[in-house]
Formats: C-alpha cells, structure tokens, sequence
C-alpha cells in the first residue's frame, strides 16, 4: 500500500460500514463503541484532532472485528507402510480473532493504510484484550508515519 500522504493526516473522522456477518463478536454494539473510543483516544492522544460531521477530515478511520473458528491438525503416532501415513491425527479447535482499522483519504476516498491486530482478542476477557488489540494497531499507524519521515 501506498504511504505517501501519512505524514499530511492530522484530522479524522469516523466511517461506519456495514458488513454483514453472522459472527457475534462483529456484530456487538458494546464492544464496537469501546474500540472506537479506544481508537480515538490513540489518535488525539498523539496530536490528531478528530472533526465534526459537517467539517472536511484528512482521513476516515473504520475498523472491523470478528472472531473465526480454526482447527490445528497435527500427525501423531507411528507412519504405516512404506507411503508414510500418520497413524492419527490430533484436531484441536481454537478461535482466531482479528482488529483490522483502515485509513482512508477522504480527498480521494483511497485505502492508504491498513492495520491489524491477530488473535489479542479474548472473548472471555474483553474488557483487558479489547484495549490492547487496540493499542497494538494504532502503535502500528505511528510507527509506520514515523519510518515514512524517515
């Protein structure tokens, strides 16, 4: 993705999108305004001013969230025959969650950053993980508008 025009954002706003999704994690109202208030403590926090509706940003900030189920498949026991076949496997079912936050050019209406945070988020523990997921990404957004200053 093109970074070129990171170090002029100074103004946001955000967009919704609607996805549509069966997943509960996405689709949780609660937790979606926690991470838009994280998100947005993490930009002004840093110097970026967040602008009313009817005022022109630099960029749009929407995020996405969603939990999926994930299987690890590992051989075990001895290889049968020549053809080296395991013997069994073992299947253990996890969960994989990702944060993703998008900068869009409101100019140009142009993805010019994408962010995302993989498997921080624990539905068990929310309210810790949540915060965190968050932090993870926006750290990500600086860092990579710092390394394009050089």
């Amino acid at each position: 993705m093109r970074l070129a025009s990171l170090q002029t954002l100074q103004t946001f706003e955000f967009r919704t999108q609607q996805r549509i999704s069966r997943n509960p994690l996405a689709n949780n109202s609660i937790w979606a305004e926690n991470i838009r208030d994280d998100i947005r403590t993490g930009l002004m926090s840093r110097g970026l001013t967040e602008v009313a509706a009817e005022d022109m940003p630099d960029f749009y900030v929407t995020y996405y969230v969603g939990v999926a189920q994930r299987y690890s498949v590992n051989a075990i026991g001895f290889h049968r025959g020549w053809w080296g076949w395991p013997g069994a496997y073992n299947v253990v079912p996890y969960k994989e969650s990702t944060l993703m936050v998008d900068v869009i050019d409101a100019h140009t209406n142009q993805l010019v950053w994408r962010g995302y945070d993989s498997d921080t988020l624990n539905t068990s523990k929310p309210d810790k993980t949540l915060d965190k997921a968050v932090n993870n990404v926006v750290s990500q957004f600086f860092h990579d508008v710092k390394d394009q200053r050089g």
